[in-house]
């Protein structure tokens, strides 16, 4: 349970106070959220992000300025702002807060502010939390996995039996299995870790690793070969 309140906040400038919610830290895989005060009157500098972001209004009246156009919001008013579109929001009330939820397409999400050039992670903010894990740190194990023929329908499901073991191991974030359009018996398993060590000595070393192999082994034509891929870019 989060409550904003209890939370700890970064001081944005200008009147505004942003309150991180769900983030990497907490367990988010795949999006980010947090609350953005605006005192009377305030607003905060024109700025894109690498992904898709959308913001309600949930208290107050906002004007939002997306790529030059203005409109004003009232509450739960809600906006879909593409990636590396310049926008932003002010409060419309020169007597009244305003506050907005936020929500970013992807963890790995940034802000570059076009008057100063400012860039930088959005979970990478200091609001004074001691934060011991950050997206940016993490790394992705891609294994290439090539199935027998016929094997395919069981092999899917060895998977989703074993994606248990995988989230109930030490230093996951994430499993995703994917199916080559071109060769159907061609598959790719995308696991986020912590750290490399997460996977290559404790995950490997344990119970769980064996139980993974007995699962899926039967079902796979070559040997599994994997790597270790480190995030560099979210262009959208």
């Amino acid at each position: 349970m989060l409550r904003p309140d209890e939370l700890p906040s970064k001081d944005r400038g200008a009147g505004a106070r942003t309150v991180p919610l769900v983030t990497y830290a907490r367990g988010a895989t795949s999006f980010l959220n947090g609350t953005t005060v605006f005192e009377p009157g305030a607003a905060i500098g024109h700025h894109t992000h690498n992904v898709v972001e959308s913001v309600m209004v949930i208290q107050g009246r906002a004007i939002v300025d997306i790529d030059g156009e203005r409109t004003e919001l009232r509450t739960f008013d809600t906006t879909l702002v593409p990636a590396n579109i310049p926008h932003h929001f002010e409060n419309a009330s020169v007597t009244e807060p305003m506050r907005i939820l936020w929500t970013y397409a992807s963890v790995d999400a940034t802000r570059t502010l076009l008057d100063s050039g400012e860039h930088g992670r959005i979970d990478g903010e200091s609001t004074g939390e001691r934060v011991s894990v950050r997206a940016a740190d993490a790394v992705v194990e891609v294994a290439d996995l090539h199935v027998a023929p016929g094997h395919e329908g069981a092999f899917e499901e060895a998977v989703a039996e074993a994606s248990t073991l995988f989230q109930q191991a030490a230093g996951t974030r994430s499993l995703v299995l994917e199916r080559s359009h071109e060769d159907p018996s061609h598959y790719r398993l995308v696991v986020r870790w912590e750290s490399v060590t997460d996977h290559t000595e404790g995950f490997r070393g344990s119970s769980a690793f064996t139980r993974w192999r007995e699962l899926v082994g039967p079902h796979l034509s070559t040997d599994p070969v994997a790597e270790h891929f480190r995030h560099v870019l979210t262009g959208f």
